[in-house]
């Protein structure tokens, strides 16, 4: 599994081109792979062959050297000609976000590029991404064309909806390779194909790579079970189509307890134990055990940097609730696409000092979360907060305690995405 790069952030800056404020960086035309630390040093995107109804794409730079690089974000693309490699052209309204990486040797950092920032509209060709990375000019070729890879399957998957019924029924010479079929992970009776999928997808995850694992557990005793997992913004979709019906969940983390590999809402083992997680199976029981050292490394990269314990998504995937360390503290968070995002910090003994620990979070049909807590009488009580206006009340009475709104404890921050 590859490293993840450390960042240094050097600014949250925008440049933009609107009339107002510095130039736009330009870079300069492309030409043969410079020298320097290119030895190593290599650039590629995730896949070589896009539809050219996809407009974005996932590149990794890694840095097999000995010493560190530095690079921004800044990156041009080409396509070819009968002349040659030709620039694609900036919009003049287009800019760079002034942030500056440093790679790590051993590390990978993973970025996205795309046709937004320039004129001409993606269409068939061969194409490059010419991007300078410590000093060096490296270039990273692709095609647009036909590809399983579109705007509606991303991630080269029909949805489950679409599926036929004998989806997933094994076919011993059929390719279950990412590049080929879109079959994904198939595990029979007599042999599991395509598992080179498994490592794949965790060390995308490892990356925050958006990305989807897709498991088929056909064993001849009824029809397939298909399992897709999603992971995006930093959260896990898992929906499961057996028997014709498909149900959905959200979880947080990927944990394993030594020998299977299983999607959880906490950030380790022993946190999801403690707040009574309803956990399942990232692949099938016993199916996972080559790559659980893999998922104990990104538990430790985890816990090393938030604080977080138990993060619970709503039914939408639009609010999420986490708990830390501190034991009356939550914090409340809500992302959708065109809207922004935000988060907000609450702890109960802001509110009447009763309750001494949260012990479970669980959403409630409505929206409203439920949080069941300890008080300092020994006992226990039910509260439902209303992430919309942060109205607290006891579940018992239906009426607010003593406030009728919980003030946060800090200011507004970044959604707590972990």
């Amino acid at each position: 599994m590859r490293k993840i790069l450390p960042i240094l952030a050097a600014g949250l800056l925008l440049l933009s081109g609107c009339g107002e404020g510095g130039e736009v960086p330009q870079l300069e035309a492309a030409g043969e792979p410079s020298a320097g630390v290119s030895e190593g040093l290599t650039m590629e995107l995730e896949h070589p062959v896009y539809d050219p109804s996809l407009t974005s794409y996932t590149y990794f730079i890694e840095n097999n050297t000995e010493q560190s690089v530095d690079f921004g974000e800044a990156y041009t693309l080409q396509r070819q000609t009968d002349g040659g490699w030709e620039d694609l052209t900036l919009r003049e309204d287009a800019g760079w976000n002034a942030v500056g990486y440093t790679l790590e040797p051993g590390s990978t950092k993973a970025l996205t590029c795309g046709f937004s920032l320039f004129e001409e509209a993606p269409e068939a060709g061969e194409y490059r991404l010419v991007k300078e990375v410590g000093g060096t000019t490296l270039y990273a070729k692709f095609s647009l064309g036909e590809s399983r890879y579109t705007a509606e399957t991303p991630y080269g998957y029909a949805p489950l909806e679409e599926l036929p019924e004998e989806y997933g029924i094994p076919d011993i010479d059929s390719d279950t390779s990412q590049e080929g079929g879109d079959t994904g992970v198939l595990f029979t009776s007599g042999a599991t194909l395509g598992e080179d999928l498994i490592p794949a997808f965790l060390e995308k995850v490892s990356l925050d790579v958006p990305c989807q694992l897709r498991t088929v557990q056909a064993y001849g005793e009824s029809r397939p079970m298909v399992i897709d997992v999603i992971y995006e913004n930093g959260a896990f979709l898992w929906k499961m189509r057996d028997a014709g019906e498909i149900t959905q969940r959200r979880f947080s983390y990927i944990v394993t307890d030594g020998t299977d590999l299983y999607l959880s809402n906490g950030a380790d083992w022993d946190a999801g134990e403690q707040y009574g997680d309803k956990r399942v199976f990232l692949v099938p029981p016993m199916a996972g055990e080559k790559w659980v050292s893999d998922v104990e490394a990104m538990t430790t990269d985890r816990l090393a940097g938030n604080t977080a314990r138990y993060s619970l998504w709503s039914d939408d995937g639009v609010w999420n609730v986490c708990l830390t360390e501190e034991p009356t503290a939550f914090s409340v968070s809500r992302q959708k696409a065109g809207e922004g995002s935000w988060g907000k910090r609450f702890d109960l003994q802001d509110w009447d000092g009763i309750e001494t620990s949260i012990t479970g979070i669980r959403w409630q049909a409505d929206g409203v979360l439920l949080l069941t807590c300890e008080t300092v009488d020994g006992g226990a009580s039910s509260l439902l907060f209303d992430v919309e206006t942060a109205e607290l009340q006891t579940l018992s009475s239906g009426t607010p305690r003593q406030e009728t709104q919980l003030e946060k404890t800090a200011e507004d921050t970044a959604p707590p995405f972990f």
